[in-house]
């Protein structure tokens, strides 16, 4: 296990020195000065002397055979990197309708997309969280691409980039600690629709050049990630506006803007509505195996997710049209993330 202390300045170097006096050389700890994920991680591939690795975030908890799990998609030696199932695991979060929104987006992310996207061997994103690799692509594609505030999308789009395959595992199963709070939220969406969209203008040369489905992922990537959220926040304002247009002078004075405003919403929320529910069936045994309790979700848990993720669109635009993109903005952590204990034979023991 190779730790790596990115400058920290709380008691992170302190924890995993006592993991390493515990467990002596099965840790290795790693320390440099804050320079960024990206480097952080080069740092530890540094000191990697197997054929294959997996790449786990300091706030993300393993189930026993996680990586088992994730590292048996390479024998097919097409495959570059693997991601898992995460599932969103605090058990006090502050503020219950920012967990159950997360929760939810979760389960449509790992049940839906990445499920439609393993199917063709093309995962966009093997997050941070949770994801394996295969050494030798990743040294091909110069490790971790560093001068973005998305290292997990960037290396995944090189590694596809090089004509390399990726995946996804369900049954490699991670629990890992989400913001539970608006600002927490707020924070992390602003970093991430930045880093993606620095990512997507990065490599757009390439992908592009490369035609074909490179291209076709690339553009897809463009309008979902970049371009539709921009569409949520300006369709939510219009909303009243438009309702009360129709109710007191009729249909003729409602735009074709406004009701296209409307019809983004209403469909965004079928699809939300729809879509979730059947992810939802999907998880809940391994949200009551890790013994997490039933998610409630109502209309601010629905809508919160879509309206911060277009402001944050709109911040990201913004930052890196005016050549300030911003930094990692570190996110409060909690820490009550935890795997319940484990029988002998490997499944999950109750409370």
């Amino acid at each position: 296990m190779i730790c790596v202390d990115d400058g920290s300045t709380d008691g992170t170097l302190e924890v995993m020195h006592e993991a390493q006096r515990r467990h002596g050389d099965v840790v290795l700890v790693l320390r440099q000065r804050n320079r960024g994920k990206a480097a952080a991680l080069n740092h530890a591939l540094t000191a990697v002397g197997t054929e294959f690795f997996a790449s786990v975030d300091a706030d993300t908890q393993l189930l026993p055979d996680t990586l088992a799990r994730l590292f048996e998609h390479f024998t097919d030696p097409r495959v570059a990197a693997v991601s898992g199932q995460m599932i969103v695991g605090n058990r006090h979060p502050a503020q219950d309708f920012v967990y159950a929104a997360q929760v939810r987006e979760y389960e449509s992310a790992n049940n839906i997309e990445r499920r439609a996207f393993a199917h063709v061997r093309r995962i966009t994103v093997i997050p941070g969280a949770i994801g394996a690799f295969r050494l030798s692509a990743v040294a091909e594609a110069g490790g971790y691409p560093e001068g973005t505030l998305a290292e997990d999308a960037h290396l995944t789009l090189a590694l596809l980039l090089n004509g390399h395959r990726t995946t996804h595992e369900a049954s490699s199963t991670v629990l890992t600690e989400a913001p539970d709070t608006m600002a927490g939220l707020r924070r992390q969406r602003v970093r991430w629709a930045t880093g993606k969209t620095q990512v997507l203008l990065r490599v757009a040369n390439p992908a592009l050049r490369r035609g074909g489905l490179a291209a076709a992922l690339w553009l897809y990537l463009l309008w979902n990630n970049s371009i539709l959220p921009l569409v949520w926040l300006p369709s939510a304002l219009l909303l009243p506006f438009s309702a009360v247009a129709l109710l007191t002078r009729g249909p003729e004075t409602v735009t074709w803007v406004m009701a296209v405003c409307v019809l983004t919403l209403a469909v965004n929320y079928g699809y939300f509505v729809v879509s979730r529910r059947y992810a939802r069936s999907i998880d809940a045994a391994g949200r009551a195996a890790a013994g997490l309790v039933e998610v409630r979700t109502g209309f601010r848990s629905t809508v919160v997710i879509p309206l911060v993720s277009s402001l944050a669109t709109w911040v990201a635009w913004v930052r890196i049209l005016t050549g300030r993109p911003g930094g990692w903005d570190k996110l409060d952590r909690s820490g009550d993330v935890r795997v319940q204990a484990f029988s002998a034979k490997g499944a999950l023991d109750a409370d």
